[in-house]
């Protein structure tokens, strides 16, 4: 079970960027995960689908618990009274910058979204050319919408709750476990790394593009890891 409810509440990534606030919950019915209480958001500048990117708003219990209300109600009192928390958060992010489009096309991937999409490569690189202003600086929070802007408009025939899955994923470029904004440098540097050992390490692999490998390379260079 996957649904979104909608809040009478907005909070502003920037004066032209609004975002309608909501809750989204989840539920395995199997018992396969939890209840799930997290925030469910949408752009209204592309109608981008968002969620769980603060931790500190997910609240959730096993089936194996007896049902707890008070879990519902503490999920929708904190999107209520977070907005400034939210808007600080967004706020942050677009003050962070990976070292190029490259590279943000590098850390959507290792999130795992490419799964949803038909054609990975292309979809990300057509949601990053939307996202992007400066290629050359593309901000945390570009990237995000980028990601979102991909799972929203260029999936076909997925079930909401693994596209709640990828959305879940993407979180990981405005939250790092600790209710606190990743650092981009890190996030860059992990992406890289993990993509390199794969070309090498993994047999059949084949690069993204056509210059990857050489891209990789310049990369590792500017990240100072040992090529």
């Amino acid at each position: 079970m996957s649904t979104k409810l909608d809040f009478d509440q907005q909070v502003y990534a920037n004066q032209d960027d609004p975002i309608d606030l909501g809750l989204k919950i989840r539920s395995g019915h199997s018992g396969f995960h939890a209840l799930k209480y997290d925030i469910g958001a949408e752009r209204q500048v592309c109608s981008n689908g968002m969620m769980a990117f603060i931790s500190d708003l997910h609240f959730e219990q096993t089936h194996g618990e007896p049902f707890q209300p008070g879990k519902a109600y503490n999920a929708v009192d904190a999107v209520v009274e977070s907005p400034a928390e939210i808007e600080h958060r967004l706020a942050e992010a677009q003050n962070l910058e990976l070292l190029n489009q490259d590279e943000a096309l590098l850390v959507l991937m290792d999130t795992g979204v490419d799964r949803y999409l038909e054609q990975p490569v292309p979809d990300l690189l057509n949601a990053l050319h939307s996202e992007v202003d400066d290629p050359e600086n593309p901000t945390l929070w570009e990237t995000y919408n980028a990601g979102t802007r991909a799972l929203t408009h260029y999936t076909r025939d997925v079930p909401e709750y693994d596209l709640d899955q990828g959305f879940e994923s993407l979180s990981q470029l405005l939250e790092n476990g600790a209710s606190e904004i990743p650092d981009p440098e890190n996030l860059g540097k992990e992406a890289v790394s993990r993509r390199s050992q794969q070309l090498v390490e993994q047999d059949g692999v084949e690069p993204y593009w056509e210059d990857e490998v050489e891209t990789l390379r310049e990369l590792r260079q500017q990240h100072e890891l040992q090529i």
